[in-house]
């Protein structure tokens, strides 16, 4: 079957507005091999502790980038949003490149943070914004394909250049993203929310394919949701009396956390550590491949059928079975004394790894990104997606920067049941909390948050 021209105006805009997720890939996945670069490619001494803080410190810019992130976005637009974080992501590569000094390497990562940290809130709106139901989940997962193909895209550039190279091949990403920003059309909703009703159909007009009646129609039943919510907009304070308000915020906020106390980052970034821990015959590198390649498959697979089998039922099984993966992960770790290094039973470890990474890939990976893209009124938004991923990035540093003081005091057996005692908690989150939001336009999830929700499925763009 043929796209139509309004879907591949959306699915082209999409693409270009996640580029930015790359960036942030890049940007996640230069700690591995700067680990290795940075001693010969810069000319000052870099010590052990340098590298955690070159890591770690990073979390923590996301987080402020993320607070004013969505008040500056309905303030002078998505599009100009991402270009002006992308601006500061570079000048964060400059300070990377140009390091003559410990300190240089600090800023340049608080920088890169602060840039990263916005465009996580600034990329999922827009592409919500401009997405029609029947897509608009395949859509939002691009987000977090295209994270898995920046962290392996610097994995392999990472091992085959040197330090300064390997920074303007990164970075190169960033600029690509800025360029291309520039030909794709702002949100609607924006514009409307300016009361711009000439740019906004312009705007919708390049993304639909319907006759003038259908974008008027959906241009008015936006508009009549903003004028709403703009008649009970007032401070955070305020907004947060409304019931429906709290609700989303709350889904949105607890949809990160789980995703973040799911273990991603301590599996991810200390995975050659755990391998050794729990007595695997597998090398490191085959292991970051083997995860690498399962990580951008699965991801590609929820891109597939999410808007075919719902948000709920991903998230649901996704967090069981990443619960049922660290069991056996802290099973394998209690029985280890049994196995030897050359039993069948070595491979368990990267099995379940993998099994792991499949399933957080298939739900809790993408999924909190469409989630926190769909679940906000106008009125929350810029308070919402702020707080979501502030939340988000706090955890990113947290649970990395403590992953190795837990396993001193619990040990890597305490660890992995802790990380299985909160998979098991996220399934029964979604269960009492997430509604589902598969073909419903954003009207209809706000009605459906307030328990109002009487309409069937939206279909006007389908």
């Amino acid at each position: 079957m043929f796209l139509n021209k309004g879907v591949r105006s959306q699915i082209i805009s999409s693409l270009i507005a996640t580029l930015g997720a790359m960036v942030m890939g890049t940007i996640l996945g230069w700690t591995s091999p700067a680990n290795e670069l940075l001693p010969s490619g810069v000319g000052f001494l870099i010590t052990v502790d340098d590298l955690k803080s070159f890591s770690s410190i990073f979390g923590i810019g996301a987080v402020f980038g993320a607070l004013p992130a969505g008040k500056l976005s309905a303030t002078i637009g998505r599009r100009y949003s991402m270009v002006l974080f992308e601006i500061q992501i570079i000048i964060g590569w400059i300070f990377l490149t140009m390091a003559n000094a410990s300190w240089m390497l600090l800023a340049g990562r608080v920088i890169q943070g602060i840039g990263v940290g916005a465009l996580c809130t600034i990329i999922p709106t827009y592409v919500a914004e401009i997405s029609q139901p029947h897509i608009r989940g395949t859509l939002g997962t691009i987000f977090q394909v295209y994270v898995v193909v920046g962290i392996l895209y610097s994995f392999v550039v990472g091992s085959v250049v040197e330090y300064v190279t390997f920074n303007v091949l990164c970075g190169i990403w960033t600029l690509i993203h800025v360029l291309l920003t520039f030909f794709i059309p702002e949100s609607p909703y924006y514009f409307l929310y300016l009361n711009k009703d000439e740019s906004a159909y312009a705007s919708m007009t390049k993304l639909r394919d319907g006759n003038d009646a259908d974008i008027a129609g959906e241009l008015n039943e936006i508009k009549r949701e903003i004028e709403l919510q703009k008649s009970n907009q007032d401070t955070f304070i305020k907004v947060m009396a409304n019931k429906v308000n709290r609700k989303s915020l709350l889904i949105g906020i607890g949809c990160m956390f789980f995703q973040q106390t799911s273990g991603i980052n301590a599996i991810i970034f200390y995975m050659g550590y755990i391998f050794n821990k729990v007595g695997s015959s597998i090398t490191t590198n085959t292991s970051v491949i083997a995860v690498g390649i399962v990580q951008l498959v699965m991801t590609l697979v929820a891109m597939t059928i999410v808007d075919k089998a719902g948000r709920r039922i991903l998230l649901i099984v996704s967090a069981v079975v990443m619960s049922l993966s660290f069991f056996g992960l802290g099973l394998y770790l209690h029985m280890s004394h049994k196995f030897n290094k050359e039993s069948i039973f070595s491979w368990l470890p990267l099995i379940l790894i993998a099994l792991y990474i499949s399933a957080f890939s298939l739900g809790f990976g993408p999924i909190p990104w469409v989630v926190m893209g769909e679940i906000f009124s106008n009125e929350i938004k810029p308070y919402g997606t702020s707080l979501a991923t502030a939340v988000n990035w706090f955890l990113v540093f947290a649970v990395t920067f403590l992953t190795f003081e837990a396993t001193n005091s619990i040990g890597f057996l305490g660890l992995f049941w802790m990380y299985s005692f909160f998979c098991a908690l996220g399934a029964l989150f979604v269960w009492y909390m997430v509604p589902e939001t598969k073909n419903k336009s954003l009207n209809e999830i706000q009605l459906k948050l307030s328990g109002n929700d009487n309409s069937p499925p939206s279909t006007n763009n389908v």
